[in-house]
């Protein structure tokens, strides 16, 4: 993975649609990845930028405390219960994004909900490992 290659399969295709929908819903929205190099590089925030999304500013090795990590862990578990059927990583790919957009923003927002709670955890365990 690299900036460009980030931009335009990931924030063109997929982050772009959602961060707009989810503005338009709610009147504001954050955009939160986990602070990976390609994620930082001057072409993304440009690209970020350009296209008006807000940007939290998270640190490359903090706790895994992005909420994004539930809701990959939900497809994954949607997806091993089929795996043995999967033929194609083309087939792979049109399931992920089939589950992707059967999730629930009661579910997107219980998951964000529950960061208060994380961000003591980790607190108490001092940067450490959770339970979440």
């Amino acid at each position: 993975m690299n900036g460009p290659i980030y931009c335009n399969r990931i924030l063109k295709r997929f982050a772009l649609p959602f961060y707009k929908k989810v503005r338009r819903e709610f009147g504001e929205a954050i955009w939160q990845d986990d602070g990976a190099k390609y994620h930082t590089s001057k072409e993304v925030k440009k690209w970020q930028e350009d296209h008006r999304m807000t940007r939290m500013e998270w640190p490359a090795q903090s706790p895994d405390l992005n909420p994004i990590e539930n809701l990959w862990h939900i497809i994954k578990r949607k997806i091993c219960r089929r795996r043995h059927r999967i033929q194609s990583l083309d087939e792979l790919a049109e399931i992920i994004i089939k589950e992707w957009d059967q999730i629930s923003m009661d579910e997107v927002r219980k998951i964000i909900g529950s960061m208060g709670k994380r961000c003591r955890a980790c607190e108490k365990a001092r940067g450490g490992s959770t339970k979440y």
